[in-house]
């Protein structure tokens, strides 16, 4: 049985081309806070197989935006990134704006079977999953242990996975910030992984964090 994506306006072609529109409209406003942001290893994107796995760290609200103008538009156009299951019912407006994100529920406590097959699901319609493997942001702006979770994802998809570094996010909109304040930031693509045959997700996932911090 193929796995089941979420469904939502969010996946429509509608909303697909009005997130890249309002993306080249607002993409200019976004790198000048992030004065770019410059991108290193962009090569890497060209190993890419299909879809695949996107895990960069995470210190701001301005991580995905950060992403989103690294990736360019071939590589954004279906992106589609893991949000916490709790941030949907927080408020109405928070719902809107992970869901025009293109963003999915992903339960972060218990049983995740669900969210594991939403990823899946997605992924199997090409779309490029987001997942944030420290699991949530860093209060320090220093990397957080990395959660099994998109080691889990990647060895139940064979998917190949993206390490990503983001430089300096921190200083631009870290946690607890009302506003953003404008510094350079660096997005750092490395080699595509693809988990081993066999390989244990927690294996997977060390050798994901190793990846990302020689970035």
């Amino acid at each position: 049985m193929k796995p089941t994506p979420p469904k939502g306006w969010q996946f429509s072609r509608p909303a697909i081309v009005a997130r890249e529109v309002t993306a080249r409209l607002v993409g200019p406003f976004l790198g000048y806070y992030l004065r770019g942001p410059k991108v290193i290893g962009a090569e890497h994107l060209a190993e890419l197989e299909g879809a695949a796995i996107i895990c960069p760290t995470h210190a701001s609200h301005f991580d995905f935006s950060a992403i989103r103008l690294a990736l360019g538009p071939r590589y954004r156009r279906r992106l589609s990134a893991s949000a916490a299951a709790d941030y949907f019912t927080v408020s109405r407006t928070r719902w809107f704006f992970a869901a025009w994100l293109g963003s999915f529920a992903f339960r972060r406590h218990g049983r995740g079977d669900d969210s594991f097959e939403a990823a899946a699901g997605l992924l199997e319609q090409g779309w490029n999953v987001l997942v944030f493997p420290e699991g949530t942001r860093s209060m320090t702006g220093t990397i957080g242990p990395f959660k099994p979770g998109a080691g889990l994802l990647a060895t139940l998809t064979g998917r190949q996975v993206l390490p990503v570094m983001i430089v300096g996010i921190a200083a631009v909109l870290p946690k607890g910030a009302r506003w953003p304040h404008r510094a350079p930031v660096e997005v750092r693509f490395g080699a595509p992984l693809r988990a081993l045959p066999g390989e244990h997700a927690r294996e997977f996932t060390a050798r994901l964090e190793a990846a990302v911090h020689a970035l």
